[in-house]
Parts: structure tokens; C-alpha cells; sequence
């Protein structure tokens, strides 16, 4: 249990002092265009980075949440969004044949566990262990990809703090493929790369 509050207390400390850096960001179409960051930082390897995405939050009392995923988990990350658009595709293609207007199931064989979702009340609290489940469903005769919780989140320092955890919500195939362009290692390892450089011109 020590070990688990020294891992939390680090975490936070790394998360709080801003270690991350904006690599890019994304847009999501169902909540009116809104604009989430990707942020990114370095690990104490070489080659080892972490992704930081925002994401919508379904608790109003929650401001901000953000989705931890190690660089060693990104390329599980990418493909079961991979898998989850591919089966969304297809969904849609039978849903307009059969004149389906009413959808709402869960791709029970496609699933995703990251490292840490960061969640900001009043102060930072963190889960370290988030299962992601993929549904597709009908929204206004749209059919969109949802990305969520499994269960909701609960606070690693305080088991009465939780939250009903996040969304990632996609109204198209395109609106996928952008996302998913944008989980690239390689410009996260250009973006740090080039700030190296610069910082090496003062030495």
C-alpha cells in the first residue's frame, strides 16, 4: 500500500509540475467543434515517452480529465481504435441497408487498459487502473464511436472522490483517422528533438 502511495505521490508531483508538453491536438465534432490537447513527455529511458490526452468529462464537478498511455502502450492503443473503426465501418454500412434507426451495443471483443487517468476537481486526484470499452451508437441516424470508462473512477488517495469517468466521442471515419494520425511516437520524438537542439545552442 506504500508503494502504491509513493507511485500516486510521483505521479502527481510529475503531473502537477508540468513535464508535459503540448505535441497537438484534437478536435471532437459532437461537442461543438471542441479542441482537446495532446501533450506529451519524456521517461527516464531513452525512447520512453508518455501520451497525456484530454478528454470530455461526464462529472460536472470534474473540470479537467486526462488520459495517461505509456509510449510502450500506444501502439495497443492505436490498434484496437484501429479495430474499433473498422467494426464501426462495417456497423454503419448494415445499419443504412437494414434502415437500423435505433443502435447502442458495446464491441465486447475490443478493449484497451491505460496506466492513469488524471482527474481535476478542486485539486488533482488519480486512478491508476482505467479500462476503456468501444460502443457504436446511432445518434440521430449518425452513427458515432464512443470510447469510455469501463467503471467509473475512483481516486487512488481517497475512495469517496469519484467521478463517472470520460469521453471520447467520434461522428466519422475521418474524425477517427485524424486522431489516430496524431498518436504518431515519431512526432513526439521530432518535437522533443527539436527543443534539445535549441536548448544545446546555450550551452
Amino acid at each position: 500500500m506504500k508503494k502504491v502511495i509513493i507511485a500516486a505521490l510521483i505521479s502527481l508531483t510529475s503531473f502537477q509540475a508540468f513535464s508535459q508538453e503540448k505535441i497537438n491536438t484534437y478536435t471532437s465534432e459532437y461537442f461543438k467543434g471542441k479542441e482537446y490537447e495532446i501533450a506529451a513527455s519524456k521517461g527516464k529511458k531513452e525512447g520512453e515517452y508518455t501520451y497525456y490526452l484530454d478528454a470530455y468529462s461526464r462529472d460536472s464537478s470534474i473540470k479537467k480529465i486526462t488520459l495517461s498511455i505509456d509510449s510502450d502502450d500506444l501502439l495497443d492503443f492505436r490498434e484496437s481504435l484501429n479495430q474499433a473503426k473498422e467494426k464501426y465501418i462495417s456497423w454503419s454500412k448494415t445499419a443504412e441497408e437494414h434502415n437500423v434507426s435505433e443502435l447502442d451495443k458495446t464491441m465486447k471483443d475490443i478493449k484497451f487498459k491505460s496506466a492513469v487517468a488524471f482527474l481535476y476537481g478542486s485539486k488533482w486526484q488519480f486512478d491508476f487502473s482505467v479500462n476503456y470499452i468501444f460502443r457504436a451508437k446511432l445518434i440521430d441516424n449518425q452513427m458515432h464511436l464512443i470510447i469510455q470508462n469501463k467503471r467509473e473512477l475512483v481516486s487512488s488517495s481517497n475512495q469517496f472522490m469519484k467521478s463517472d469517468g470520460f469521453l471520447l466521442v467520434f461522428e466519422s471515419e475521418q474524425e477517427i483517422n485524424d486522431f489516430i494520425s496524431k498518436l504518431d511516437i515519431q512526432q513526439v520524438i521530432s518535437h522533443f528533438n527539436k527543443k534539445n537542439s535549441k536548448e544545446d545552442l546555450f550551452q
